[in-house]
């Protein structure tokens, strides 16, 4: 469904450009669930909003290579026809959802509010939303419905995110850091979740994590991003079990282990990277 060929992103500031990527390519095939693995500033977040032209226009970035989307490149379209893909066939959940949603609506009525949007057929905006906060596992949902999201807690908040994104029935959903500052019981809820939804829609799935440690299970593939590259790509349990480039040893390397003896967790030493 979607392809990604060499895509450049670079931003401009006070007369100066700064590459955030450089060159890329990859591709998420439907029913696929693909992993893009880096440490922050490596260009995961800007690659994963300019495959639905989220990032500002030019000339403060600017955008080159092609993004398909079943066929068609993103990066040509007018505004009605990104409209269409927003939400409609490729959703988003971020990584801070209490910054995501809006403080002064409940959080029903803005799931409802995105049914209407995309969905404008749909004969019962408020039962469909209902429907999608039951789905993602929220008791009583009717009740909740009618909830302002600093009612709920962290967890609840991302699950009302991930109800949100579900509602229009997407193609692709791109989960950018979704368990970040959750604790590491609610983290394994939601990645059970992203795993449920995905199984019994066959619904792509793209990850945006630092954490190899969440994708075993989860990912058919993974890409391993550094300093705006591509610098390996395969399946999981490959790059899991043998990787090969210098970068990805250390982030596996950094994953804390039951049992482990060491004191503190690998570092990561960058001149035996390789990478400019």
């Amino acid at each position: 469904m979607l392809k990604v060929e060499n895509l450049r992103i670079a931003f401009n500031s006070g007369g100066s450009a700064f590459e955030a990527v450089r060159g890329i390519s990859f591709r998420v095939g439907k029913g696929e669930s693909v992993a893009i693995v880096g440490e922050s500033g490596s260009g995961k977040t800007v690659s994963a909003m300019s495959i639905t032209r989220l990032l500002p226009p030019p000339p403060a970035c600017e955008i080159s290579g092609k993004i398909l989307w079943e066929g068609e490149d993103v990066l040509l379209m007018k505004q009605k026809q990104l409209q269409k893909i927003r939400g409609g066939q490729i959703a988003y959940i971020f990584q801070e959802p209490s910054a995501s949603l809006n403080p002064v609506f409940s959080v029903g009525y803005q799931i409802a509010e995105a049914v209407r949007l995309h969905n404008p057929n749909a004969k019962d905006a408020k039962a469909e939303a209902v429907k999608a906060l039951e789905e993602v596992g929220i008791r009583n949902a009717a009740e909740r419905y009618k909830a302002y999201p600093h009612e709920l807690s962290g967890g609840m908040q991302q699950r009302v995110m991930i109800a949100m994104a579900l509602a229009c029935r997407p193609s692709l959903l791109v989960a950018d850091e979704p368990t970040t500052a959750l604790d590491v019981t609610i983290q394994k809820q939601i990645i059970d979740l992203l795993k449920e939804v995905r199984k019994s829609r066959n619904m792509a799935l793209m990850l945006i994590t630092h954490n190899f440690g969440i994708i075993s299970g989860l990912c058919d593939r993974v890409v391993v991003m550094f300093r705006g590259k591509i610098v390996e790509e395969g399946e999981t349990p490959q790059i899991l079990k043998n990787p090969q480039h210098p970068y990805t040893k250390a982030l596996i390397a950094c994953i804390p282990r039951l049992g482990q003896k060491s004191r503190k967790l690998s570092s990561i030493d960058y001149s035996k990277i390789g990478v400019e």
